[in-house]
């Protein structure tokens, strides 16, 4: 009874307790954590840059021109004539005027052949080593496959229609400095001739000159052109215009006898022939050869220096790797400007005919010397 009566007490107990001390609280479920919001994103900022200035281009335009100096020529030859104009960088940015360069092409060539100059004037003036210029390309092709840029009843007056009509319709209608002082003209081979032949004429329209593989003498006998014995070998009787299949140097000779012997009585070629056939050979005729040879430019010199105005700046350009005989001319032409006192400046590249070696070399000189 004792032990039943302490059990007892002894449970009364614990239930005393549990109810002092409350009934354990179950562990908190804990809160989830709070979602964290993505941050709204924010569009990439960035200073724009400026819009990078476009480099100032330079441009081609075409032109033509009606000559009345070669109207009425006795081959019958059109007169309207057409020409390439490049205009330098900047040029349609402001009211400048600029020099001018006459720019001639070669026998049988095309008033387009050295129209890379134009890039090359850019390319020069990127570098510093040239200022803006207007470059004209000239027309001077005719029947003869090459004018020489000459004037005859036969072929026309090619210096007028040049060296008056074209140089004022230039003038008139681009910002030229209009006069000699700012006024070159170049060209290879027959154009190389034809710029040293209109400069010596008309140093009061050209003031500076750049001819380029000139041959500057045609004397039979004389070692830098003895070709006239190959055109004579070669010469089968008078040809006919267009020349197909007729030997080169006689239509080279026989275009110039259209400008050195032109006859309005002896059609359809209006002129004396350089060769005949005797026994059945080609023979050189003395008359017609004497006059060709005079228009050599070695023989124009004396002219030159026998008018009182003088040209700004005269450079001579030979090609090592053409025919070695133009550059011997060039040399005998140097040795002789040299011994007549005529200011110039001698240059010889190591360059095929007539590629864009030159263009350089007589950009920059005419840079140098034209006034701007």
């Amino acid at each position: 009874m004792r032990y039943q009566r302490i059990q007892g007490a002894c449970i009364a107990l614990i239930l005393v307790l549990l109810v002092a001390c409350g009934t354990p609280a179950a562990e908190p479920t804990p809160a989830p954590p709070a979602a964290t919001a993505e941050p709204t994103p924010v569009p990439a900022t960035a200073t724009p840059l400026p819009e990078p200035t476009p480099a100032p281009k330079g441009r081609f335009e075409g032109g033509d021109i009606t000559s009345q100096a070669l109207a009425d020529n006795l081959i019958g030859d059109p007169n309207k004539r057409r020409f390439d104009v490049y205009l330098p960088p900047g040029y349609d940015d402001g009211d400048e005027r600029y020099p001018v360069v006459y720019v001639l092409h070669g026998w049988r060539g095309s008033y387009t052949d050295f129209s890379k100059m134009g890039p090359k004037l850019k390319s020069l003036m990127a570098e510093g080593k040239a200022q803006p210029m207007i470059l004209v390309f000239v027309d001077g092709a005719n029947t003869f496959w090459g004018s020489w840029y000459r004037s005859s009843p036969t072929i026309g007056d090619y210096e007028g229609y040049i060296t008056r009509e074209l140089v004022d319709l230039v003038d008139s209608a681009y910002r030229t400095l209009p006069n000699p002082e700012s006024r070159g003209i170049t060209g290879c081979s027959m154009g190389g001739e034809g710029a040293i032949h209109l400069a010596f004429k008309y140093p009061d329209v050209y003031g500076v000159a750049a001819p380029v593989e000139g041959i500057y003498d045609y004397d039979l006998e004389d070692d830098s052109w003895p070709r006239w014995e190959e055109g004579r070998a070669a010469y089968e009787g008078e040809p006919e215009a267009p020349f197909r299949g007729v030997p080169w140097l006689v239509v080279w000779y026989t275009g110039g006898a259209a400008i050195a012997a032109p006859n309005p009585d002896r059609p359809p070629l209006y002129l004396d022939m350089p060769f005949e056939i005797v026994d059945g050979e080609g023979q050189i005729v003395p008359d017609v050869y004497d006059k060709i040879v005079a228009l050599a430019p070695k023989h124009e010199v004396h002219d030159y220096l026998d008018q009182p105005v003088r040209l700004r700046g005269l450079l001579i350009v030979q090609q090592q790797k053409n025919v070695p005989l133009q550059v011997a001319s060039g040399r005998k032409f140097d040795q002789l400007l040299t011994d007549l006192d005529v200011e110039h400046e001698y240059l010889e590249l190591d360059a095929e005919h007539c590629d864009d070696s030159w263009y350089g070399p007589v950009l920059e000189f005419m840079s140098d010397h034209l006034a701007h």
